[in-house]
């Protein structure tokens, strides 16, 4: 065997291990997002967002990175969003995605239906407070345009977390920056092209005083999933709420006798949010 084989089967020996590395990190990626999960490090992470044709998942992720200023800085924790590819039933081609500048975090992605439109959260520079909901369209070819700040009607000087869209146009959010129950409470706002209404509180039969993170309609059954830190010891939970007069409401946790705050939030006039973007420096 010469010498230039047996380089070359080091090298494709090298190649291939360094593949399956990458594969298996990916597949760790995607099985840590794929559900949603309480993390010690991001705390509650909410599941992976799918388009409706079941072929493109987005997800956020958090590393540690070196700061932009101080050189012996500690390294501090930066989210990513990323967009993976449903391959011959098989996760792949996970990219991470620029929808704000380097050394700032963009997290909680959610996906419309059609594919067309990726809200998050981020704390680029040019929010309102800390961490604000911004909206970005996504191109026929996967590419991302500007991301877009939702603006005072939807964020506030504190955290805006956890958006996700129902129906295409309802957008759920985690807000604690207006007074509400305590702690992070959940919000909706229709957004329609460039238009959003007046963001609406859900209301006590939905928040509470601890946190609450996220919801999920079942219009069928009157029925929503409530993710909250309402459990004993503040551990995260699910809990299901009935909206809508219901025969069975004694049945669930919370009751909500009517829809007020949904139907307020479809109904009420619209505004143009804000169309600041992001450019990322060279």
């Amino acid at each position: 065997m010469t010498r230039s084989t047996i380089y070359s089967l080091l090298v494709s020996g090298m190649i291939l291990a360094s593949q399956n590395a990458f594969a298996q990190a990916d597949e760790k990626m995607i099985n840590d997002t794929l559900e949603g999960s309480v993390s010690t490090i991001d705390g509650y992470v909410p599941s992976m967002s799918i388009t409706k044709d079941g072929k493109t998942a987005y997800f956020s992720k958090g590393t540690y990175e070196k700061p932009l200023y101080g050189v012996f800085s500690k390294k501090e924790l930066v989210y990513h969003v990323y967009r993976a590819e449903k391959v011959n039933g098989e996760w792949t081609n996970i990219t991470q995605l620029d929808v704000c500048p380097k050394h700032y975090s963009a997290k909680h992605p959610t996906v419309t239906a059609d594919g067309s439109r990726l809200f998050f959260a981020s704390n680029m520079k040019g929010t309102f407070g800390k961490y604000d909901i911004y909206v970005a369209d996504i191109a026929a070819d996967g590419t991302l345009g500007v991301s877009k700040n939702l603006g005072p009607k939807v964020n506030t000087k504190e955290d805006e977390l956890y958006p996700s869209i129902y129906n295409e146009t309802l957008l759920f959010f985690a807000s604690e920056g207006r007074d509400g129950f305590g702690g992070l409470d959940l919000y909706a706002s229709q957004v329609v092209k460039n238009t959003l209404t007046t963001s609406v509180n859900l209301g006590a039969h939905i928040n509470s005083n601890s946190d609450e993170y996220a919801i999920q309609l079942s219009p069928e059954k009157k029925m929503g999933f409530v993710v909250s830190n309402r459990g004993y010891n503040n551990t995260v939970a699910q809990y299901t709420v009935a909206y809508g007069r219901s025969s069975k409401q004694d049945q669930y946790n919370d009751v909500a006798e009517r829809d007020t705050g949904l139907q307020t939030a479809m109904n009420e006039g619209s505004y143009e949010y804000v169309e600041t973007s992001f450019q990322d420096e060279e």
